[in-house]
């Protein structure tokens, strides 16, 4: 199975941006960004459980995702959730189109990708996100066109390892989202010592509620160095509705191991 070909250094920072853009809310972002340009952020965006009704998003996002537009190592990818396969083909083309009109309508704003939250899992489901993988990019593509001849970038997040079937039609899987002290279960190591190498290269962890900086470091550590898995993310809230206390400190061991791994 082909690796998709998206200009991303691995590995990467996947980053669920579900804070609002009051004020200077996403300054701990911009500051990060900014700060370590040789290191890739994936953004997933999320205004109102998927981009909201309107065809732009209000002021404050769209002065803040413009804002994050102009920074080279910045992927921004949307919003939509698929209630485990319970969700319609119509229903979901109807969020990819809003966050396709925010390119026609703030042409200075750009959409990288999709991220499908809430897939389902099992193979039964193989062919139902294969078709919500291939409207996203059918979708998508007039508009990158104005800025990358680059494919849209299409991440499926079951929150746990997916039939091997389902890396034929995304770009990335999320294999693990949950509580960090979950990274250790034997249902974790068992699933990463069968999944192919090639397919852990396209494979993303996100942790939530970690102890302490030293234990996010060490599944960061584990997740991308020795697993060999493309992205990684772990903060000690329990959401992702504000910033981590440790996240200035995690970006930075994140570019260290970067560079690391180079």
């Amino acid at each position: 199975m082909p690796p998709r070909r998206h200009p991303l250094k691995q590995p990467f920072l996947i980053i669920p941006l579900y804070i609002y853009p009051a004020a200077t809310a996403w300054e701990p972002l911009f500051l990060a960004v900014c700060s370590h340009s040789s290191l890739d952020f994936v953004i997933i965006v999320n205004p109102a459980n998927g981009p909201g009704a309107g065809s732009t998003p209000d002021e404050n996002y769209l002065a803040a995702l413009e804002r994050l537009s102009l920074l080279p190592n910045t992927k921004i990818i949307g919003y939509v959730y698929c209630s485990y396969g319970e969700r319609t083909l119509t229903e979901i083309v109807q969020d990819i189109e809003t966050y396709r009109a925010w390119d026609i309508q703030a042409p200075s704003l750009r959409v990288d990708g999709i991220f499908f939250d809430e897939a389902p899992a099992s193979s039964e489901h193989v062919n139902y996100m294969s078709d919500m993988a291939s409207a996203a990019r059918k979708t998508l593509l007039p508009a990158r066109e104005q800025y990358s001849q680059v494919p849209a970038i299409i991440i499926y997040n079951p929150g746990i390892f997916a039939d091997q079937e389902f890396y034929h039609s995304a770009d990335y899987i999320v294999v693990f989202e949950n509580k960090l002290e979950a990274w250790d279960s034997s249902y974790v190591r068992q699933n990463l010592e069968t999944l192919p190498a090639e397919l852990l290269a396209r494979s993303v962890a996100i942790a939530h509620s970690a102890k302490d900086l030293g234990v996010q470091l060490r599944f960061g550590e584990h997740a991308t160095l020795h697993v060999g898995l493309a992205g990684h993310f772990a903060t000690a809230v329990s959401d992702y509705a504000e910033w981590c206390c440790n996240w200035g400190e995690y970006v930075r061991w994140a570019d260290k191991l970067l560079h690391k791994m180079a």
